[in-house]
């Protein structure tokens, strides 16, 4: 049965698509209008979701990821105002976010940024290089969606394709405030993630406590953080 020794599996990759289209989304109503994919990967919501016409997308990854996805996408139409790739370095200080900056982003205009399965192949340094420069990017109301590990996550040594995770904390939220300049955030303990696929929907189960630094210490939890910029 498909599990948590298969760290890439879809007992992951459902949830947490669903709650980031559902976290951009909500944030689309409350004025967001830029969409930034950190490690974008082959993530198509640029492409496949409706109802976001004023949206533009940046989608920042390694040219090699773009190599091989742009060529897939020739003929296909947009769902959204625009899409840019970002090809660039997240382990080469400042590089994304001046590539970023090149490809039209406007600091100014509110946005969604989702980081999906690259909080864990980040080193502390570089983790909170991308804290700073998210940070410095975004006007209020911006906001930021991503999962991670805890801190015992490493002792485990998961590895996925050959690479292993090497970033991981107790302390994201904690993270994006002190070196990000947000305000509001919670990490969900994965384990309050529900899938209702009868419904096509998650739902959070609130009885679940927040994962706080204490409550992660020594444990493995999967997370799921989000942050606001007040």
């Amino acid at each position: 049965k498909e599990g948590r020794a298969q760290p890439m599996g879809g007992w992951i990759m459902v949830p947490r698509t669903r709650f980031g289209d559902d976290f951009l989304r909500d944030h689309y109503t409350r004025g967001a209008r830029q969409l930034v994919l950190l490690g974008a990967g082959f993530d198509a919501r640029a492409y496949r979701m409706s109802g976001l016409p004023e949206l533009r997308v940046y989608e920042v990854d390694q040219k090699t990821t773009f190599e091989v996805k742009e060529p897939l996408l020739t003929g296909e139409s947009l769902a959204v105002a625009s899409r840019a790739a970002v090809a660039t370095e997240f382990t080469r200080p400042g590089e994304w976010a001046a590539a970023l900056l090149a490809s039209g982003f406007d600091p100014a205009v509110p946005t969604v940024w989702l980081a999906e399965g690259l909080l864990m192949y980040l080193s502390a340094a570089d983790a909170a290089d991308l804290m700073k420069q998210v940070g410095q990017l975004s006007a209020r109301g911006s906001a930021v969606f991503h999962d991670a590990v805890s801190a015992e996550y490493l002792n485990a040594r998961v590895s996925v394709a050959g690479a292993p995770f090497i970033g991981a904390s107790d302390e994201y939220v904690n993270m994006w405030r002190s070196i990000g300049g947000f305000g509001s955030g919670y990490a969900h303990d994965f384990r309050a993630i529900k899938v209702d696929r009868a419904r096509r929907r998650i739902d959070v189960d609130r009885r679940w406590p927040e994962a706080t630094a204490a409550r992660c210490a020594g444990q493995q939890v999967v997370l799921f953080v989000e942050v606001e910029m007040e």
